[in-house]
C-alpha cells in the first residue's frame, strides 16, 4: 500500500510538511508550505508565496525569504514556471536559477512541471487546492515538482514528468519516490459535466476514482486519480507517499481556492537536491 501522511515541522515560526520519505534519503531539501509564519494580511493571512494572487508584491517577497530561510537556503535559488494547467514539462539547469524566484513575469512561461539532477537549484510550484506532485530518484539524483490541477491530471502531467525523467536523466521508475500533497480532497471535490466527461474520455478506470451522484455531479478524488497514474508509470505502491489532507477541510492552515471563492493565496511545494 501507498504511505500515508506528510510530517508537520516548525522552524523559525514558520510551519511546513515533510515527506518523510524523501527525509530518510538524506539527498533533498524539501517542503510543502502552510499559512503559518509569513506577513501577509487577510485574505492571504499569513505566509502566501503566491506573486500572482493580488497580495502586496513586498509581503510575498518576505514570505518566500522567510520559507526558504526556514529550509536553509536562499530564495534567490528558485526556479518557478508560470502555471497554466497544461502539461509542458522544464528540464532545469544552472541558466534557469533564479526564474520566477522573486518576481511572476521572469518565471518560465506555460510551465507547470519540473525536472533537473542539478544540486542546488530549488524546484518550487504553488497551490490552493490542485494536487502537488513530488519525485526523487535517489539512484540517478535527479527531482521533480508538478501541478496537477483536473486539467492537468486528465493531461496524465505526472506520469509525463515521470516519463521526461526517465528520457532525460535515464530514471527507473522503480526507483523514483513520488508524493502526492496536501489538496483538495474528494470529499469537497464536486465537479459538473464537462469535467466528468473529459476523465469518462480519457479514463477506463474513471469509476475508480470518481462517484457520480444522482443530480448529473460527481465527486472527484484527485489523490486517486494521480496514485493510478503513478503506479501505471512503473512506480511502486510502498514508493509512493499519499498525504490525504484537503485544504478546503483545513482553511486555518491551508489555502483552499474554493473554500475561500477564488480570494486566497498560495501554499508552496519546493524540492532541492543537494550535494
Amino acid at each position: 500500500m501507498a504511505n500515508k501522511g506528510f510530517q508537520l515541522e516548525e522552524k523559525m515560526g514558520v510551519r511546513y510538511y515533510i515527506i518523510p520519505a524523501f527525509e530518510e534519503k538524506g539527498s533533498v531539501i524539501h517542503g510543502f508550505s502552510t499559512r503559518y509564519g509569513g506577513v501577509s494580511s487577510e485574505p492571504f493571512d499569513s505566509l502566501n508565496l503566491g506573486f500572482h494572487t493580488g497580495d502586496d508584491y513586498h509581503a510575498v517577497l518576505a514570505n518566500r525569504y522567510r520559507f526558504c530561510q526556514a529550509l536553509g537556503f536562499s530564495p534567490e535559488k528558485l526556479v518557478a514556471g508560470k502555471q497554466v494547467h497544461k502539461d509542458n514539462i522544464q528540464n532545469v539547469d544552472f541558466l534557469d536559477i533564479g526564474k520566477g524566484a522573486l518576481d511572476q513575469d521572469s518565471a518560465i512561461p506555460e510551465t507547470d512541471a519540473l525536472i533537473t539532477n542539478k544540486p542546488g537549484i530549488g524546484l518550487i510550484a504553488f497551490f490552493a487546492d490542485c494536487v502537488p506532485l513530488m519525485f526523487l530518484d535517489p539512484v540517478k539524483k535527479v527531482i521533480g515538482i508538478a501541478h496537477a490541477g483536473w486539467k492537468g491530471t486528465v493531461l496524465r502531467i505526472g506520469q509525463k514528468t515521470v516519463a521526461k525523467m526517465k528520457e532525460v536523466y535515464g530514471c527507473q521508475p522503480k526507483n523514483i519516490l513520488a508524493a502526492i500533497g496536501p489538496s483538495i480532497g474528494p470529499c469537497h471535490y464536486e465537479v459538473d459535466k464537462p469535467v466528468i466527461e473529459q476523465f469518462q474520455k480519457q479514463f477506463s478506470n474513471w469509476a475508480q476514482f470518481m462517484k457520480v451522484k444522482s443530480n448529473g455531479k460527481a465527486q472527484l478524488n484527485l489523490w486517486e486519480a494521480n496514485r493510478l497514474q503513478l503506479l501505471e508509470a512503473g512506480i511502486s505502491d510502498v514508493k509512493i507517499t499519499v498525504a490525504e489532507i484537503c485544504t478546503y477541510c483545513n482553511p486555518e492552515l491551508l489555502f483552499s481556492y474554493r473554500y475561500s471563492e477564488g480570494k486566497t493565496g498560495r501554499i508552496a511545494a519546493l524540492i532541492m537536491l543537494v550535494d
